[in-house]
C-alpha cells in the first residue's frame, strides 16, 4: 500500500505554487493515499484560507487532512512533497527533532529560477545535486535543472495542469472587447490603459487585486476578452495567463519562458517585449481593428489549446510516480 504522502508548503497564502501543491495532494486522495497538507504557517484559521475554495479541491479534497506544522506527527515512512527549496531543511529539521528518520523527498520544480544560485537564498542551487525524486512542471523548467542534478533518472516531467474547467467559457465572435489584467506582480497593467487612454471600443476593464477570492477571479475572467499578461522576467509558468485563455481571451504577453508550455507565439496569443508599454497598446489596438477576423482567431486557438491541458493528465501522471513508493 502506497506510504502517507505529506504536501508540505510555507503558508496558506492563495498563490500559484501554494496552490499547485494542493493540486497534487488531491491528486494523491483521488489515487485512495492518505494526504496530510502541512502548512508552515497559516495567515487564517486552518482550512479558512481562500486558498481552500480551489474549485479541484472542493470537489475532490474532501479526504485532504489540513495542518501546520507544529501539528504534523511525522511517520518513519512518509513521502514529503514540497516546492520551495527551503522547505526541504525545514522538514528535514521537524522529523529529526521527532526522532523520525528524513523522509522520501519528492521536489516540485515550478520555475526556471531554481536553477538560479539567488534564488531562495542560494538553497535552491544547493540542493540539486542532492540525490532526490524530482518532478519538473514543464520541459523549460526540466531543461534547465537537468544538467545541476547528478541522478537524472530520478527526475521526471509532469505536464501542469490546471483547473479548465473552472475558467472555462468559449469565445464568440460579437464578445464585447473587455480588457482584464491582475495587480499580483505590479500595476504595469495600469501603465498601459493609462497609456493607451480612453477608447470608445473598449466597453470596459476588469482588475484583480492581490487576495481576489475565487469566485471573484473566475467571475473577472467570464467577463473579459481580452487579458494583458505581466508576469516577471522568468517565470515557472504564469498561469494567469492560462486561465485566461481558458475563459476565452486573446492573451497579449512577453516570452517569459515558463509560459512557453501553453504560448504559441503570435498563433494563439500575441507576442510583445518585456514591459513595453508602447508595444502593448500597439497591440491593443491592433486587436482594435481586427476583433471579429483575426483577433477572433487567435482567441479560438487559445481556448483549445487550454482545454488540452485540464488536471486529469497530471492526476493520472503523478498517480504513476506514487506507485514507485508502494510497500
Amino acid at each position: 500500500m502506497t506510504r502517507r504522502l505529506v504536501c508540505f508548503v510555507p503558508s496558506d497564502r492563495p498563490v500559484g505554487g501554494i496552490a499547485k501543491l494542493l493540486d497534487y495532494a488531491v491528486h494523491g486522495a483521488r489515487h485512495g493515499v492518505d494526504v496530510v497538507f502541512c502548512m508552515q504557517n497559516a495567515e487564517s484559521e486552518v482550512g479558512k484560507s481562500p486558498l481552500f475554495q480551489k474549485p479541484y479541491f472542493r470537489e475532490y479534497g474532501s479526504n485532504v487532512e489540513l495542518c501546520v506544522a507544529a501539528d504534523l506527527e511525522p511517520r518513519a515512512d512518509d513521502i514529503a512533497l514540497f516546492t520551495l527549496p527551503s522547505s526541504h531543511a525545514v522538514l528535514s529539521s521537524l522529523y529529526a527533532a521527532a526522532g523520525k528518520p528524513a523522509p522520501a523527498f519528492i521536489h516540485l520544480l515550478q520555475n526556471v529560477r531554481v536553477a538560479n544560485t539567488a534564488f531562495d537564498n542560494g538553497y535552491s542551487y544547493r540542493l540539486l545535486p542532492k540525490p532526490l525524486h524530482r518532478i519538473c512542471i514543464t520541459q523549460e523548467v526540466l531543461d534547465a535543472v537537468a544538467p545541476l542534478v547528478e541522478d537524472p533518472d530520478r527526475l521526471k516531467l509532469i505536464p501542469h495542469g490546471f483547473d479548465f474547467e473552472a475558467f472555462a467559457r468559449a469565445p464568440e465572435r460579437d464578445d464585447p472587447i473587455v480588457v482584464n489584467f491582475n495587480m499580483f506582480k505590479g500595476d504595469f497593467g495600469k501603465q498601459v490603459m493609462a497609456a493607451l487612454g480612453e477608447r470608445p471600443e473598449i466597453a470596459d476593464v476588469q482588475i484583480a487585486g492581490r487576495g481576489i477570492s475565487w469566485q471573484n477571479l473566475q467571475a473577472s475572467y467570464r467577463a473579459s476578452s481580452v487579458f494583458l499578461s505581466t508576469p516577471l522576467p522568468e517565470e515557472g509558468l504564469y498561469l494567469p495567463g492560462l486561465e485566461a485563455m481558458a475563459a476565452g481571451h486573446v492573451v497579449i504577453t512577453p516570452d517569459a519562458f515558463g509560459n512557453r508550455f501553453y504560448c504559441d507565439f503570435d498563433d494563439n496569443c500575441c507576442l510583445v517585449p518585456f514591459q513595453d508599454i508602447e508595444a502593448y497598446c500597439a497591440k491593443l489596438l491592433w486587436l482594435i481593428e481586427n476583433w471579429q477576423g483575426a483577433a477572433f482567431d487567435i482567441r479560438q486557438k487559445a481556448h483549445l489549446k487550454a482545454a488540452d491541458l485540464g488536471l486529469d493528465g497530471e492526476c493520472t501522471r503523478f498517480g504513476q510516480e506514487l506507485t514507485t513508493y508502494e510497500g
